[in-house]
């Protein structure tokens, strides 16, 4: 059955003139005559008595017509809100985020979903790299922040920021005494940094060898930085990560003529209809954590 079919019948009745019916439906007015005679077919019942060129609304008709009249309301209002899901989700909005940025980029994330989806929940998931990425794939989240770019085909991404390290020494350190440092000045230093850093840090050519002299020991960059809080070990960290952090126990040194950097993206699957809506939410998160950065 058509929905369209059930409209000419509406419009037949509320004019009572086939012509008129055909000029409001934009059909003429042999293929609207046809169609309710099929609309009767296939209900098994006549809606109208006709007697020559006169008809008149059958008692069955009469009494199916407020029922006609709710369906085509409702199917409009279906339309209504499937137009209105395209540019807005439902519910929960999953977002996965790896645990090197957790934390300090939490603050610029609820505030800008906040804004962007308040009549919406948020649920984040801190994942390692891979699960995210296929948690994602099976829709089991809705975004994924990460290090990239990842140039996944089955994923669209966007650049949120990107942020410098530092590096963080002890007070007591000998380089604690230094504003800028060298990277070949770390071969002498113990460095350690977390197990996925070496792979996500955007080293200029010719600087590799350094990882060469670094030890990986946890994927936790809170207790990195309590190592180096309290021993005589030093480590990379991403800006973000230094703000509201003790600077009286750990001094953080800028890195001499080295981009030294990590770029965060957000990813979203591949012909998701809520990309535009996301693209925008990141451009917001993006917005409010370079801002952030720019007070370094």
């Amino acid at each position: 059955m058509r929905t369209q079919d059930l409209e000419y019948f509406v419009a037949l009745i509320k004019h009572m003139n086939f012509q008129k019916a055909a000029e409001e439906c934009d059909v003429s007015q042999p293929t609207l005559s046809i169609q309710i005679k099929k609309l009767e077919e296939e209900l098994g019942i006549p809606l109208l008595h006709r007697k020559g060129k006169v008809f008149s609304l059958s008692p069955i008709g009469l009494h199916l017509l407020p029922l006609i009249e709710n369906i085509l309301r409702e199917v409009h209002n279906l339309h209504e809100l499937a137009q209105r899901l395209r540019f807005q989700p439902v519910g929960v909005i999953n977002i996965g985020v790896i645990p090197t940025l957790g934390s300090y980029i939490y603050e610029d994330l609820f505030s800008a979903f906040k804004e962007k989806f308040p009549d919406n929940e948020i649920k984040l998931h801190e994942v390692s790299e891979d699960n995210l990425l296929s948690m994602l794939g099976k829709g089991q989240l809705q975004l994924g922040l990460l290090i990239g770019p990842i140039d996944n085909a089955n994923f669209l991404e966007a650049q949120l920021y990107e942020e410098q390290f530092v590096l963080g020494v002890n007070n007591s350190h000998p380089l604690s005494k230094q504003k800028a440092i060298d990277l070949s000045e770390l071969k002498k230093h113990k460095l350690i940094m977390t197990k996925s850093m070496p792979e996500h840090l955007n080293l200029e050519p010719g600087s590799e060898e350094i990882l060469n002299h670094a030890r990986s020991i946890s994927n936790d960059l809170e207790t990195i930085r309590y190592m180096v809080k309290h021993s005589d070990n030093v480590s990379f960290f991403p800006k973000l990560s230094t703000l509201g952090n003790d600077h009286n126990s750990i001094k953080y040194i800028n890195i001499k003529d080295n981009n030294l950097s990590r770029r965060v993206f957000m990813m979203v699957r591949e012909g998701d209809i809520m990309k535009e809506k996301y693209y925008s939410f990141g451009s917001d998160v993006g917005g409010r954590i370079n801002a952030r950065l720019n007070t370094l």
